[in-house]
Order: structure tokens, then C-alpha cells, then sequence
């Protein structure tokens, strides 16, 4: 299956522009979707093979850079703190919001 994969930028509800890569098969679609998040450390190369394998199954995958501009350790703490304290409104859970919504 041939895959295109799309270095992309979109708009974030924190008034910030969040990168990616979206890998999808070719053709109209539609496909079904998914994010792929990544772990500690950000949008590796690892994390875009992910991307392409799902393409490649036949997915729209979307692979994320949540901690782009921001500091990783200040993100990271944000977020296990935001799990700690079961909120669901803080930076990380607004971008993945917003990561869906390009997709979809």
C-alpha cells in the first residue's frame, strides 16, 4: 500500500500551532483515524514509523508533537500533576482536543 505522510501544523485552543505528521494511505478516504501520541521523549523518528505502520494497515494516523515550543519537563509535570488531581483542563488534554479535531 502506497503512504503518504504530510509534515502539518494546526491550530491549538492555547493560541499556539502544534506540529505533527499525518501518514495516511493514498487515495480520497475516507479513512479511519487515530492519534498517536508520544512518550518522554516527543516526536522521534520512532514515533513517525509508528505513524506510517498504521498507514500502512490502512489508518489516517496522526502523530503529535505535544511538547513542541514548550519545555519537557515543565509539560510533563503539568500533565501527571493534571492526572493526580483527575483535571481534565489543562494544556495537554486541550491539545489532544484539538489534534482530533484536524484529524477529523
Amino acid at each position: 500500500m502506497v503512504v503518504i505522510n504530510e509534515d502539518i501544523t494546526f491550530p491549538s485552543s492555547s493560541q499556539r500551532q502544534l506540529k505533527g505528521v499525518l501518514a495516511r494511505p493514498e487515495g480520497d478516504g475516507p479513512f479511519p483515524g487515530l492519534v498517536v501520541i508520544h512518550e518522554i521523549f516527543g516526536l522521534t523518528e520512532n514515533i513517525k514509523r509508528c505513524a506510517q505502520r498504521f498507514a500502512e494497515a490502512g489508518y489516517a494516523a496522526l502523530a503529535v508533537d505535544l511538547f513542541a515550543g514548550r519545555n519537557t519537563t515543565v509539560c510533563m509535570f503539568r500533565t501527571l500533576s493534571g492526572l493526580l488531581f483527575n483535571s481534565l483542563n489543562h494544556e495537554g488534554i486541550h491539545d489532544l482536543k484539538a489534534t482530533l479535531d484536524f484529524l477529523t
